[in-house]
């Protein structure tokens, strides 16, 4: 079936002053956003987007995938709880088993990423909700045999900021009219960072025999602030960045990228509120499009 390149937002929780989920809903709506993603399974979130147009990504935790790889009464049980209640008046479309587990779990999850989603998958099957999508950050054979989507963190502030001397800013933030880039061995052209960062993607994903494999943007943004050494992590670059990027991915007719002209990416920015509780550097907490008290950081329309 078709699939539209309408824009959604990343429903970050990591803060103790962030409004209510019914508010939340709201904001994310006046936002523009036809599209939500929440790291969890949250019943007070799920109950708040019943009977809005949302389409909604839910995702099992990380800390899970091992016991639920291993037991198909687990996986059951997990549906039974976190989907079937809600899945007739909330737009449950994906389900995503893990975030980022490659990056920065423990190894032993790796192996049971894949067993872990064909629980699942298997689960919603029994079920009768075949049309949620089962996916996670990885595993292209599985997304190839069950026509699913690969879904990726493209983030080009992190690619340039740890080398800001060889890749212009304006390249990064889409801004460039004179910057380009051809491959060597494609012969394709860029204009910048982002195309570049996805076709990497695809050309690797072609390379071991998943030519086809549908990419969706599971998060991408900019940092609206950061530590003081952080440079480039500020307002402007972030309205910039993602204005563009939204300009982008829901042009008609669609634009794709180099190796992939004119197809649809769907997309989820990151994310809906700056979030207090992150770990890590000061850019962890300010990818934002909202401050906590809902007003926006800076004009956007998803």
């Amino acid at each position: 079936g078709e699939f539209s390149s309408q824009v959604g937002v990343n429903y970050g929780q990591l803060g103790n002053n962030l409004p209510s989920p019914k508010q939340s809903v709201k904001l994310i709506q006046s936002l523009g956003a036809k599209r939500v993603k929440i790291y969890d399974a949250n019943h007070d979130i799920l109950n708040a987007l019943k009977g809005t147009n949302l389409q909604v990504c839910i995702m099992v935790p990380n800390e899970i995938i091992n016991n639920i790889s291993t037991s198909q009464k687990l996986a059951d049980s997990w549906v039974e709880t976190n989907v079937v209640p809600f899945y007739s008046t909330t737009k449950i479309r994906y389900l995503l088993v893990g975030n980022e587990v490659i990056s920065g779990s423990p190894k032993d999850i790796w192996p049971n990423i894949v067993p872990a989603m064909r629980k699942i998958k298997k689960s919603l099957k029994t079920h009768g909700l075949d049309k949620i999508k089962v996916s996670t950050s990885m595993a292209m054979d599985f997304l190839h045999r069950t026509k699913s989507f690969y879904f990726l963190d493209v983030y080009p502030y992190f690619a340039w900021v740890m080398d800001p001397k060889n890749i212009n800013l304006e390249y990064a933030l889409f801004e460039s009219r004179t910057i380009k880039y051809t491959d060597p061995l494609s012969n394709l052209t860029y204009t910048n960072l982002f195309d570049q960062m996805v076709d990497s993607v695809v050309f690797a994903m072609k390379r071991l025999g998943y030519p086809d494999i549908r990419i969706w943007i599971a998060e991408t943004g900019w940092p609206n602030a950061g530590d003081i050494d952080q440079i480039g992590a500020n307002i402007y670059n972030a309205a910039t960045y993602n204005r563009n990027v939204v300009k982008k991915l829901t042009a008609k007719p669609p634009i794709g990228t180099p190796a992939r002209p004119g197809w649809v990416i769907p997309s989820l920015i990151f994310a809906l509120y700056n979030e207090n509780q992150k770990p890590g550097p000061g850019t962890e907490r300010h990818f934002g499009l909202l401050y906590p008290n809902g007003t926006k950081i800076y004009g956007i329309d998803l």
